[in-house]
């Protein structure tokens, strides 16, 4: 159970946990976070290092990151199979978690989202066809 896991542990080893944001899950950090306050030594700076660091951590998923030339290369090359499909669609739809608050971000920037769209619906289009034709 992780409240006992919580309860098992040191002061020092809670404070630890708390500050170490990235390592942990948000709700293993809320359970630490009550335990803290139950021994009544929760720190008061706890709350603005949390959100500088979500703060910081958001603006950089938002943006999200271009995806890579060889792979766009490879999926525009392979356009008519499965591969240049899912290439499109990792580009298009793939998603990463913030590691403090859960919430999903695309991986992706625009541009290479839309990139990935027109990949896959590209694939689709010229899979399909090139099957229909071939009956």
């Amino acid at each position: 159970n992780l409240q006992d896991e919580i309860q098992g542990k040191s002061n020092a080893e809670l404070l630890k946990m708390a500050y170490q944001f990235d390592q942990w899950s948000p709700e293993m950090l809320v359970e630490v976070e009550k335990e803290l306050m139950k021994r009544n030594i929760l720190p008061g700076d706890l709350n603005a290092r949390r959100q500088q660091l979500i703060d910081t951590e958001e603006a950089r998923l938002i943006k999200g990151k271009p995806a890579g030339l060889f792979g766009q290369i490879l999926g525009w090359a392979t356009v008519f199979g499965f591969l240049g499909i899912f290439i499109g669609y990792h580009y298009a739809f793939s998603k990463k978690r913030s590691n403090y608050t859960g919430k999903q971000y695309f991986t992706y920037n625009e541009p290479s989202r839309k990139s990935g769209t027109y990949l896959l619906y590209a694939g689709i289009f010229l899979s399909l066809a090139a099957l229909l034709y071939k009956l």
